[in-house]
């Protein structure tokens, strides 16, 4: 009887600790191969340019260099049929979004979903493409991610980057005042009370992806 060939799975996280959990997953399936296992998304698109693979487990948000959602649409146009799941502890329904116009297969919530890691990975491998129906809700402080506008998140990836109001005001066309307006408005809504707090509570929440 002829062995059934394992699939290639490439993992890509910044966090030693996800990753290493995401191997323990999957080495638990005598389906799957891991061929990679990388920190940075840019070394996951060098990898695939000279090997193959299956399906790309990818993180969304990295501390350095590409984020996922950028790495996948480069990679879906390189490889269209490499499978990839998204993957996520931050819940953002535009990220969803971007990913099933990418092409992305399936996304999986790390923090939230009820659907355990192994099973997105083999209803993927079988031509599922899996996605909650729920986003899960987030916070920045006390307010629901859910609830700011395009204006407030343009706001807050410039706040993340250190720029001053007047600087916000030159990229976004806004004056001054009324960035400053939008600013202590979501302090005050967050319940936060520095800029550098709001700051800080946006860039946990990965709100400069895409930015």
């Amino acid at each position: 009887m002829e062995r059934r060939k394992k699939t290639r799975i490439v993992i890509v996280d910044d966090q030693r600790l996800t990753r290493m959990y995401m191997e323990q997953q999957i080495q638990a399936s005598p389906r799957y191969e891991i061929v990679a296992s990388l920190p940075l998304a840019e070394e996951a698109v060098a990898y695939l340019a000279k090997e193959s693979a299956d399906l790309l487990l990818l993180d969304v948000v990295m501390e350095r260099g590409e984020d996922g959602l950028v790495a996948a649409a480069k990679i879906k146009h390189q490889h269209p049929k490499l499978k990839i799941v998204l993957c996520t502890s931050l819940a953002e329904t535009e990220w969803m979004v971007r990913a099933k116009e990418i092409g992305v297969e399936s996304f999986w919530y790390k923090e939230f979903s009820q659907i355990p890691l192994l099973e997105v990975i083999d209803r993927t491998v079988d031509g599922e493409s899996v996605y909650s129906d729920e986003v899960p809700e987030s916070y920045l402080g006390l307010l629901p991610v859910s609830e700011l506008n395009a204006r407030q998140r343009e706001i807050l990836r410039y706040l993340i980057v250190g720029y001053t109001n007047r600087k916000i005001a030159e990229k976004t066309g806004l004056t001054a005042n009324t960035v400053k307006s939008y600013i202590d408005d979501m302090m005050s809504a967050a319940d936060i009370h520095s800029r550098t707090g709001l700051a800080v509570a946006a860039s946990q929440l990965g709100l400069s992806v895409g930015g």
